[in-house]
């Protein structure tokens, strides 16, 4: 479950044991100063989960964008709501006004 309410999951996320066997591993490899097929394959299967971390920390940046410039908008529209009524208030006063003075003018 997606804890920032956006209805994803956490499928792409490495497990972090799994990440740092994988770590562990090429360093043993590196320390032994064995390269081969398995320590290749080690690091294209770390670059393989930084790729799925790198695209799983874009989407989560580009959903916080999206919420920010909705909530932006919300904020604006509900200015603008606030000037509208502000505006319809004074209107009312004014005819309020009007409609007094005409009361108090007629004989």
């Amino acid at each position: 479950m997606d804890p920032y309410g956006g209805g994803g999951s956490w499928t792409m996320i490495p497990s972090v044991p799994t990440h740092s066997n994988l770590v562990e591993n090429l360093a043993d490899a590196i320390d032994n100063g064995t390269r081969d097929q398995h320590s290749d394959a080690l690091v294209n299967e770390l670059n393989n989960h930084f790729e799925k971390c790198q695209q799983l920390l874009n989407s989560i940046g580009a959903s916080i964008n999206t919420k920010a410039m909705t909530v932006e908008g919300q904020k604006k529209k509900l200015e603008e709501s606030e000037q509208l009524l502000n505006q319809r208030r004074d209107l009312i006063a004014n005819y309020r006004s009007s409609v007094e003075d005409l009361v108090k003018t007629e004989p």
